[in-house]
C-alpha cells in the first residue's frame, strides 16, 4: 500500500507541476477562507496552495474565521470584494455558507469546497475520501483493540465529513459490536473539533466509567492531542487513533502517546486545490474529476478525492520519504522504546 500511495503522490505532484507551469501568468487572485486555521494541520495545506500559486504568478489572499460560522460568511463576502477570481472555502459549518457560496457562483466566481463538502450545485469538491478514512479508523482500532470498552470521540456534528467517516467506521466495526467483543461506553460529537473540548469530554467519559476504557477512537489528531493529555493525567496507556498525520501526532506515535493516525497528505491537497482553482478561473475543464454524491443531501458535485494511509510506529518513515515530516520532528523527546526511525 505504501508504494502505491507514494506513486499516487508522485503522479499527482507531476500533474500539478505540469498544469501550473502551463498556467503561469499574472492576474488571477485566489481567495481562501479558513474556518480553524489555529489547527497545526492547516498551515501545511496553505503551504501547498501558496507554492502552486506562486509558481503560477497568481495572488493568494485569505481570511480565518476562527471557528465562527458567522465570520466565515463575512470573510467570503470580503474575499470577493477584495477581488478574488476564485474561492477555496474550508467551512466548519457548511449550511451557514451555502447562501454566500450560491451568490458567488451566481456572480461567476468559481468555488472549491475544501476538505468539507458544501452541497451547492456548481461547487467543486476537493478532499480526501472520508469513507476510506472511517474504514481505516475502524480497521486500525480492531487490530490494536479487538475487544473491550471503546470511547468514541467524533468530529463536529455539523460537518458532513464527520458523518461520512462515522458511517464507514460503523459499517466496518458493526460485526464486532454485534458479537459483543467490543462495547461503546461513551460517544460524543465535539463542536469545532476543538482539542480542549475533546480533553474535557474524555475526562467525563473516564469518570463515568471509573477509567474502565480500553481504547479511544478519535477522529482527528487535534482532538487526539487533548484526549492523550486526559489519558496521561490518569496514568492510562491505551490505544488511541487520530487522523491527518499532523507532525505533532507523528511525534506522539513515536513517544507512545498515540497508536496510529490516518495520514492525509495535506500539502498535496493544498497543491491540488490551488491547481484546480487556477484552471477553474480560466474556465478550463478538470479532466481528472469524478462525480461525488455521498453528502447528506446527495447533491452531485464534481470532485477530486485523494487517497489516505494508516501510519503507526512501524511505518513513520513513509512520511519522511515524501518530505512530509522530518526525523528530528518525529523523534523529538523520544527516549524509551523508540521506533526504528528514531534509532
Amino acid at each position: 500500500m505504501g508504494t502505491l500511495f507514494r506513486s499516487a503522490i508522485m503522479a499527482a505532484a507531476a500533474t500539478v507541476a505540469l498544469s501550473t507551469a502551463a498556467l503561469a501568468q499574472d492576474g488571477i487572485t485566489v481567495g481562501v477562507s479558513w474556518y480553524k486555521f489555529a489547527d497545526e494541520r492547516w498551515r501545511i495545506d496553505e503551504a501547498g496552495m501558496r507554492d502552486v500559486l506562486k509558481a503560477a504568478g497568481a495572488e493568494y489572499i485569505s481570511a480565518d474565521a476562527n471557528f465562527s460560522a458567522e465570520k466565515s460568511v463575512s470573510d467570503i463576502e470580503n474575499l470577493i470584494t477584495r477581488g478574488a477570481d476564485v474561492l477555496i472555502i474550508m467551512s466548519g459549518v457548511s449550511d451557514a455558507v451555502k447562501p454566500v457560496v450560491q451568490k458567488a457562483l451566481d456572480e461567476g466566481v468559481p468555488v472549491i469546497a475544501y476538505d468539507q463538502v458544501i452541497e451547492v450545485p456548481g461547487a467543486f469538491y476537493v478532499s480526501f475520501d472520508a469513507r476510506s478514512v472511517g474504514q481505516a479508523l475502524a480497521e486500525g482500532m480492531l487490530e490494536v483493540a479487538p475487544e473491550g470498552n471503546y470511547a468514541i470521540i467524533k468530529g463536529d456534528d455539523g460537518d458532513p465529513n464527520t458523518h461520512q467517516m462515522f458511517g464507514a467506521f460503523m459499517d466496518t466495526i458493526q460485526p464486532s459490536l454485534d458479537a459483543g467483543s467490543i462495547n461503546f461506553v461513551g460517544e460524543q460529537f465535539i463542536d469545532g473539533w476543538r482539542p480542549e473540548t475533546a480533553k474535557d469530554v474524555m475526562e467525563q467519559m473516564l469518570t463515568a466509567n471509573d477509567n474502565n476504557v480500553d481504547a479511544v477512537m478519535v477522529m482527528n489528531d487535534g482532538m487526539a492531542s487533548g484526549v492523550s493529555r486526559a489519558l496521561e493525567e490518569q496514568g492510562l496507556v491505551i490505544p488511541i487513533s487520530g487522523q491527518d498525520g499532523a507532525p505533532g501526532a507523528l511525534n506522539r506515535i513515536a513517544r507512545g502517546q498515540q497508536t496510529f493516525t490516518i495520514w492525509k497528505n495535506a500539502y498535496q491537497l493544498g497543491e491540488t486545490a490551488a491547481d484546480v482553482a487556477l484552471r477553474l478561473a480560466k474556465g478550463e475543464d478538470i479532466s481528472e474529476k469524478a462525480m461525488f454524491d455521498k453528502g447528506p443531501e446527495g447533491v452531485e458535485l464534481e470532485s477530486i478525492l485523494l487517497p489516505v494511509q494508516r501510519i503507526d510506529r512501524t511505518n513513520l518513515n513513509q512520511t519522511v520519504d515524501v518530505g512530509w515530516a522530518t526525523v528530528d520532528r518525529i523523534c523529538a523527546g523520544v527516549t524509551d522504546n523508540a521506533p526504528e526511525i528514531c534509532n
